[in-house]
């Protein structure tokens, strides 16, 4: 009797196991099932292609000296590629605009044929020497279509743009005021020297300015006018580390003028230890300097 209660107990046990695996089974393939019905389905859009700029909404363009005119490219596109043609014409909206159409610049193909299928185009517009400035100018540019609607989104397109002169005529006689100053005392001469273009990137550099009479190195684009700020040692710090110097922490951008020998430095100036860690910063600061 012992024996074949011992089996029937062993028997109810093996059948509640069985019954507890399949229970258990079932409600891990509810829960599978739950979690893979919550999974986002991939959507596909098919309303209204809508028109609007693509990328950037704002740019800027240099007219150099002797070149007669640039011309820029601007791009634009639909939310899904067009379903059939259609035409998109580039306006520009004079309320706000400072550049003149015909006279400061032309939009070469003003109306363009979107083809069947495709997202993108883009305008082209022309910006003349003739009436180009330092100072610069604006132009605020929308887009029109019969066929096509507006998104509610990048529906204006701000070029701003100003004549340059070739880099060579920036340096002139050299002397230069830093008449906004941060680093030394404002209204001091300094001499900037040009160190030639090697492979599209120029050098210069600001005769004593760093700390010690050392001096203030600086890259510069050729065509764009735009300064790099290599990372430079520029003295001892007070409590016993090194003052850095380089490109600024808000992404703000150094430029220099060539027509008007003007040279806009936005730097960091910060802290490192002497085992090279960074320990602090002082922030960003402006340097301008002004040819003499």
């Amino acid at each position: 009797m012992q024996i074949l209660t011992f089996n029937k107990t062993q028997v109810i046990i093996n059948n509640k196991f069985n019954f507890m695996k399949k229970f258990a089974f079932l409600i891990l393939a509810f829960i599978t099932m739950f979690l893979n019905s919550c999974k986002d389905e991939p959507t596909t859009y098919e309303g209204d292609p809508y028109l609007h700029f693509n990328k950037e909404v704002k740019g800027e363009a240099i007219v150099k000296s002797g070149t007669g005119s640039t011309t820029v490219n601007i791009e634009f596109g639909t939310v899904i590629p067009l379903s059939g043609a259609a035409q998109v014409k580039l306006v520009v909206d004079k309320t706000v605009s400072t550049a003149v159409e015909g006279t400061d610049f032309q939009i070469v193909n003003q109306d363009l044929t979107v083809a069947a299928g495709q997202a993108t185009a883009q305008f082209q517009v022309k910006l003349l020497e003739a009436t180009a400035t330092v100072d610069p100018k604006l132009i605020v540019f929308r887009l029109q279509s019969a066929s096509v609607a507006n998104t509610t989104f990048a529906q204006t397109y701000t070029l701003t743009y100003n004549k340059a002169c070739p880099a060579a005529a920036f340096f002139g006689n050299g002397i230069f005021k830093n008449t906004v100053a941060n680093y030394n005392a404002p209204n001091t001469n300094y001499t900037i020297q040009d160190l030639g273009v090697v492979s599209g990137v120029g050098t210069m550099k600001v005769v004593g300015f760093k700390g010690l009479g050392s001096d203030l190195t600086l890259k510069y684009n050729p065509e764009t006018f735009v300064i790099t700020v290599p990372d430079q040692y520029m003295e001892v710090d007070s409590n016993g580390g090194q003052e850095w110097v380089k490109n600024a922490s808000d992404g703000s951008k150094s430029t220099f003028n060539a027509c008007t020998r003007i040279l806009k430095l936005r730097v960091e100036y910060y802290v490192k230890s002497t085992a090279g860690t960074t320990i602090g910063t002082f922030g960003d600061y402006d340097e301008l300097f002004v040819g003499q």
